[in-house]
């Protein structure tokens, strides 16, 4: 501890410990809100990745359970909006899906060609406080 001597002979405390102390008070508080925001980023971050893991999944399920061509016309362009349900209490309201239906030849090189149907599919979901913000898209 520092101390000094005065003219009289008295010791005087200088305060240089609990200055030191404060200084690293407040810089120990800067770092820790730092860890604290740091922090809250990531658990938001992992929230919305998580709900959008399990949006795709519902999807991925949807279209295993029912198919591609659930909802399309035999050809040209259909869109509509359904409710996916991610779990039990939790569901997205807005699903748009997005289906254009055309016809194509493939042709194999020097052999035989054919005529199909190729089904092209677009899920679009909005759900701010549960996706985050903006859109999320899923197509083929």
């Amino acid at each position: 501890m520092a101390a000094w001597t005065d003219k009289r002979g008295r010791r005087q405390q200088r305060g240089l410990s609990l200055t030191e102390a404060l200084v690293a008070m407040v810089l120990l508080g800067v770092v820790g809100l730092g860890m604290a925001h740091a922090l809250g980023r990531t658990l938001v971050a992992a929230k919305y990745h998580k709900a959008q893991s399990l949006a795709v999944q519902g999807l991925r399920a949807e279209l295993q359970r029912d198919g591609m061509a659930l909802g399309c016309p035999s050809s040209g362009s259909a869109s509509r909006s359904a409710t996916l349900s991610l779990g039990s209490d939790i569901s997205i309201s807005q699903v748009d899906k997005h289906c254009r239906v055309s016809a194509v030849t493939v042709q194999a090189p020097n052999g035989p060609s054919a005529s199909t149907t190729l089904v092209h599919m677009r899920y679009e979901l909005s759900a701010d406080t549960l996706l985050g913000p903006g859109t999320l898209t899923l197509e083929n």
